[in-house]
């Protein structure tokens, strides 16, 4: 790893390239739709069996009670722990079922699409 130190001691490391996954994550009480990053080439299952510590950071989270559908909260940041976990989905592989207010795109998708 190319790693080059300051005069002060401070470590300068390679910045690591990941690419974005918006993903549906299910928990007993929640969904949550949120960006997950993942190593270029590296699948899903990888990035979670390969991970090592205790939660899941997601960005740009949307929070949903699972048993209403309402929407909760907001979080541009948050860690989910991995032992609430039930499923973790990737967007773009649900087929609408029903109307769910997570499948219903932000204005600003509709925005970049046109």
């Amino acid at each position: 790893m190319d790693v080059r130190i300051d005069e002060k001691g401070k470590f300068f490391t390679p910045r690591v390239a990941k690419d974005a996954l918006q993903a549906l994550i299910r928990t007993a009480d929640q969904h949550i739709i949120g960006y997950l990053y993942l190593r270029p080439d590296k699948r899903l299952k990888d990035e979670i069996n390969e991970d090592t510590s205790r939660f899941l950071p997601v960005t740009d989270a949307r929070i949903y009670n699972s048993a209403t559908d309402d929407f909760v909260y907001h979080a541009s940041f948050i860690l989910v722990s991995y032992d609430h976990i039930i499923s973790i989905t990737p967007v773009d592989s649900i087929s609408e079922s029903r109307p769910a207010p997570w499948m219903i795109p932000d204005a600003d998708d509709e925005e970049a699409e046109s």
